[in-house]
């Protein structure tokens, strides 16, 4: 069965191989979308680290804070906050109470974990659908799939 920590290092390497290969094209794809104009490669981006960031603190049982604005450096920010998630993993799966902007809310760690999987996983696929709608078709997801990861670390 493939574990949560798997799945969790996955998501961490998946997330810097997208985000680099994004960084390579230049800064004219960040401003790409599918649908939605406010949606662009940049502002997915930044919500996936912000993402990270209150994922990791609920998972640390820290107060609520919202993630900073600007992020000055996305690839930096996601690594720390990946290191945070993957730790975790090794946690036992105990149900912890978080706050969110909505209110108080209790779940258990591999639920969390995997909602930060499943929500990474989603917004890379955004990132690519943006790029190819642009006719930029450089980056494909099966290389960046848990095959993938897992044939890499050998």
């Amino acid at each position: 069965m493939i574990s949560v920590e798997l799945l969790a290092k996955h998501m961490a390497w998946a997330n810097q191989e997208i985000f680099k290969e994004v960084k390579k094209l230049g800064p004219d794809v960040l401003d790409y979308y599918v649908v939605d104009e406010e949606w662009t490669v940049k502002t997915i981006m930044v919500h996936i680290v912000g993402a990270s960031y209150l994922y990791s603190q609920r998972l640390q049982e820290k107060p609520f804070s919202k993630s900073p604005d600007l992020i000055e450096d996305l690839l930096s920010a996601l690594e720390n906050n990946d290191k945070d998630l993957i730790e975790q993993a090794y946690k036992e799966d105990k149900e912890i109470e978080y706050e969110t902007s909505k209110g108080m809310r209790s779940d258990t760690i591999s639920f969390i974990l995997s909602m930060m999987i499943f929500h990474a996983t989603e917004h890379r696929a955004q990132i690519v659908a943006a790029l190819d709608k642009n006719n930029e078709r450089s980056i494909n997801l099966d290389e960046y799939s848990i095959f993938g990861y897992v044939r890499q670390q050998g």
